[in-house]
């Protein structure tokens, strides 16, 4: 059996719905689905350790995946990044067992990779043909190429503050690119519009349930990598909370399986300048909308996240936490990183790790032996103004040695 679905399950009326029918969101209220899947058959029938044995990238839990037939599958070869150990960091955090999953090295350098090939792989099943969906950057980047390998029209709606990285590759991967003068909330609603007269998929959540099902492989990788022992804690840079609903799920999952025996906390990380879920998390209200946004940490901007609430729930269920940060930590911690380990993330990413040197705005103080995995969720090399910004120009030299050696030794 290549997948083990037996249908969506409708979070609001709890109904099973056919997901040979295309419907990417509850025909009855509206609401969000989630893949159910027929655990107990895995159980008797999968061996968690012959995993590792299979060819890599997310496909090799085809079980735990929503798409039937394996000659729909669109992929690109992703997951399966690594988890770095990050150790000379870790000492200046006062953390011995820090990790970096580094989900810049998936192909278009975001871990958007991963529900953009599940999207794209169950759309082609079920018959859709045209993508449309509002993005800081990442997401345009990796819907447009997955759409291209797929063969579906994808139309890309960016913000003007988008990385010219990103609109490069939307562009070259034949799709159509249009910059909205506007914030995430407003190219959000504009992309709906155009949906409902275009007749095509709007790929955002709650509509695009496939893009969490994507997602949760994170969990049950790094739950392999560790050996089926899941760390203590997982963070994630958030703006709508894909993230951490899949984590959840992927760790739930692996939970009702018996493969793990806890579900590890669960951390969300966010801009000062657009914070609504943190916001909620400590108030104890539910989310509201957070009016202008004000943050140059791309990707890191949802205003208005309609499943935040239940990112709230989320971490709150798990004993996580919810932590701000400012642009300037990101930047900070993404050159630190980039010196200590090698690791070049851009801003939006490098926030999971930005949050560790935030205690005061924690619940509860770290433990320097925690086992704490941060995800690296997207590379530098896709936010290049911002770090050039930082770093100011590249010096420049004549072909002459004494002026490198008196350069060099000036800035030894």
């Amino acid at each position: 059996m290549f997948s083990t679905i037996k249908g969506l399950l409708s979070l609001e009326t709890n109904k099973i719905v056919d997901d040979l029918k295309h419907p990417f969101t509850c025909p009855d209220s509206g609401g969000t689905l989630k893949g159910l899947y027929d655990l107990a058959w895995i159980n008797t029938s999968v061996d968690r350790d012959e995993l590792r044995t299979r060819p890599s990238g997310i496909w090799r839990w085809h079980e735990l995946l929503p798409v039937r037939d394996q000659k729909n599958i669109v992929s690109l070869h992703e997951g399966d990044t690594p988890l770095i150990h990050a150790q000379e960091l870790g000492k200046e955090l006062a953390l011995d067992r820090l990790f970096i999953l580094d989900e810049s090295r998936n192909p278009t350098g975001s871990f958007k990779d991963r529900g953009g090939s599940v999207t794209i792989s169950k759309c082609k099943e079920v018959g859709i043909e045209q993508i449309i969906l509002p993005s800081s950057g990442n997401a345009a980047a990796c819907f447009s190429a997955y759409c291209a390998r797929g063969g579906l029209d994808f139309i890309g709606f960016v913000r003007d503050d988008s990385s010219q990285a990103h609109c490069v590759q939307v562009e070259a991967y034949g799709a159509f690119t249009f910059v909205v003068n506007a914030d995430q909330g407003v190219c959000g609603r504009l992309a709906e519009e155009v949906s409902e007269e275009l007749k095509c998929l709007h790929a955002t959540l709650p509509r695009n349930l496939y893009r969490v099902e994507g997602k949760k492989t994170i969990a049950y990788e790094i739950a392999e990598k560790f050996d089926w022992k899941v760390p203590d804690r997982v963070i994630c840079p958030t703006a709508g909370g894909t993230t951490c609903i899949a984590l959840e799920q992927g760790f739930s999952e692996l939970f009702e399986l018996g493969w793990i025996d806890r579900i590890p906390a669960i951390d969300i990380v966010q801009s000062d300048g657009c914070a609504p879920i943190v916001e909620s998390f400590h108030s104890g209200e539910k989310v509201k909308p957070w009016g202008k946004v004000d943050t140059k940490s791309a990707g890191l901007t949802s205003p208005s996240p309609a499943c935040g609430d239940k990112v709230v729930e989320i971490v709150k269920k798990t004993g996580g936490d919810a932590v701000q940060v400012t642009d300037q930590m990101n930047l900070d911690m993404e050159f630190l990183l980039a010196k200590k380990e090698g690791v070049f993330l851009q801003p939006a990413s490098a926030a999971s790790i930005a949050s560790l040197t935030n205690q005061a705005n924690r619940k509860n103080k770290l433990q320097r032996s925690e086992t704490i995995v941060c995800i690296g969720t997207g590379t530098g090399k896709n936010a290049i103004e911002v770090a050039t910004e930082y770093l100011g120009e590249t010096r420049r030299i004549d072909p002459d040695v004494n002026e490198f050696l008196k350069i060099y030794r000036e800035n030894k």
